[in-house]
C-alpha cells in the first residue's frame, strides 16, 4: 500500500510539473493562441493570409523565447534535477535566452515561410516535388527542435549553435524518426482525441521527447569522440 501511494505521488508530481510549465508556455503565447483560434474560424483566404503573416511576425518575439524557456526546464528534468522551482526557473530561462531565441526565431520563421510558400505552390503543380518538400518539412521540424535543445544545453556562439543544430538533425536517423513519430502521436492525440491536453501537456511532452532524443545523440557523439561531457559541444 505504501509503495502504491508513493508511486501515485510521483505520478501526481509529474502531472503537476508538466502542466505548470505548459500553462506558462501557453500564457506567454496568448496573442498567438488567439490568432490560431481566429485562423480556424477564418472563412476568407485574404483574412487567413493576414493572420498567418501576423503569427509569423510575432513568433520570434513570443513563441521562440517561450519555447526555449520550456526546453530549459525540461533539460533540468532529463538531467535529473526534477525539484527545480518551476515558475522561477521558467522565467529565468526566458530572460537568459531571450536575445538568442529572438535571433533564432527570425532565422527559423523565414525558413518556415519559404518552405510554406514552396510547398503550397508545388503541391498544386507536381506530386513528386511536393513530396520532396514534405520530407524537407520533416527535417525542418527536427532542425527547429534541435535548435531549442541546443540553445539551452550549450554555450556556443549563435552561428555555431545553428550549425550544430543542423548537424544534429542529420545524424542518428533512427533516433530522429522515433522523435518525429513521438511528436506526431502527441499532436494527433491532442488535436483529434483529447483536446484538453493542448493547454496542459502537449507542449511539455513534445519538449520532453525532443530533448531526450537530442541528449541521447549528444551522449553518443561525445562517447564516440571520447570527450568529457563537461566540455559540451566545443569540438562538434
Amino acid at each position: 500500500m505504501t509503495e502504491m501511494m508513493s508511486g501515485l505521488n510521483r505520478v501526481f508530481e509529474w502531472v503537476m510539473r508538466l502542466s505548470v510549465i505548459n500553462i506558462l508556455w501557453v500564457l506567454f503565447n496568448i496573442p498567438i493562441c488567439y490568432l490560431l483560434l481566429s485562423l480556424l474560424l477564418a472563412d476568407d483566404l485574404s483574412v487567413a493570409f493576414t493572420i498567418i503573416l501576423t503569427i509569423a511576425v510575432l513568433s520570434p518575439f513570443l513563441f521562440f523565447p517561450a519555447t526555449t524557456a520550456m526546453f530549459g526546464v525540461v533539460r533540468k528534468w532529463v538531467m535529473g534535477e526534477t525539484d527545480v522551482p518551476l515558475v522561477k526557473s521558467y522565467w529565468g530561462f526566458y530572460k537568459e535566452n531571450y536575445v538568442r531565441s529572438l535571433c533564432g526565431g527570425i532565422v527559423f520563421t523565414l525558413l518556415w515561410i519559404i518552405w510554406g510558400f514552396d510547398f503550397y505552390y508545388f503541391s498544386q503543380v507536381n506530386v513528386f516535388i511536393s513530396s520532396l518538400f514534405l520530407a524537407a518539412g520533416l527535417f525542418l521540424i527536427l532542425f527547429t527542435l534541435s535548435f531549442f535543445s541546443n540553445t539551452v544545453h550549450s554555450e556556443l556562439t549563435f552561428v555555431t549553435s545553428i550549425k550544430n543544430s543542423f548537424f544534429l538533425s542529420l545524424v542518428y536517423p533512427i533516433t530522429n524518426i522515433l522523435m518525429l513519430i513521438g511528436v506526431a502521436v502527441i499532436l494527433y492525440i491532442s488535436l483529434t482525441m483529447f483536446t484538453f491536453l493542448l493547454p496542459f501537456f502537449t507542449g511539455t511532452l513534445i519538449a520532453l521527447i525532443s530533448f531526450t532524443g537530442y541528449y541521447q545523440k549528444m551522449n553518443k557523439i561525445l562517447a564516440n569522440k571520447k570527450v568529457n561531457p563537461e566540455e559540451k559541444q566545443a569540438e562538434l
